[in-house]
């Protein structure tokens, strides 16, 4: 689950959390920062169309193209283990991604900057960790330069919570061990983040 620090005062939350007559929840995840934010332009939907007679569907529109985090069903896949490679396309396209995987740091990132992708899973090993976080500096910045805002999972054997530190520490949304049932945990992961 992704966790927003947000650096607002408390007043702020409040009244921003009034506005659709929520309380303000003690952790804020993207998707039930989104709902807010759907459910607040909804009402505000609603009191357009009755004093001005907006069109609801131009209002739609605007939500799908500025608040999708789903928007073009594609997953980028960079893993060199082909056990791996076809068990995480399964698990994606079940839920309805297409997905595109590379073996290597160099065919990650040419395909990154051809493509607009809404996830990233990348194995940190990719051969050594070293090369792993080149690729999640890369990511971030060719992301920036395109301003795109892909969720961006690292996924490896290597049980050390130092690398599952550094890792969210150098802006990888979140890491999953490659250990027992991690089929299921990230396909519980992914729900998280698409489910409205």
């Amino acid at each position: 689950m992704r966790i927003i620090n947000l650096d607002l005062d408390e007043d702020f939350l409040k009244r921003f959390y009034d506005l659709t007559g929520d309380k303000v929840p003690e952790t804020i995840t993207i998707v039930s920062l989104k709902k807010q934010v759907l459910n607040i332009k909804e009402r505000f939907r609603t009191i357009l169309a009755d004093s001005s007679g907006a069109s609801a569907a131009a209002l739609d529109q605007e939500d799908e193209e500025s608040l999708s985090i789903s928007k073009s069903n594609n997953v980028l896949l960079v893993d060199n283990l082909g056990v791996i490679t076809y068990q995480v396309q399964m698990i994606m396209s079940r839920l309805g991604f297409q997905v595109t995987a590379t073996k290597d740091v160099y065919g990650a990132l040419s395909l990154f900057e051809d493509k607009d992708f809404d996830f990233v899973l990348m194995d940190l090993l990719i051969p050594t960790e070293r090369e792993g976080f080149i690729l999640l500096a890369e990511l971030q910045r060719i992301a920036s330069k395109k301003h795109s805002n892909p969720i961006i999972g690292v996924m490896s054997v290597a049980g050390k919570k130092e690398l599952k530190s550094e890792s969210l520490e150098k802006g990888a949304d979140f890491y999953l061990e490659k250990s027992h049932n991690w089929q299921q945990r990230l396909t519980d992961i992914v729900t998280d983040y698409t489910s409205d």
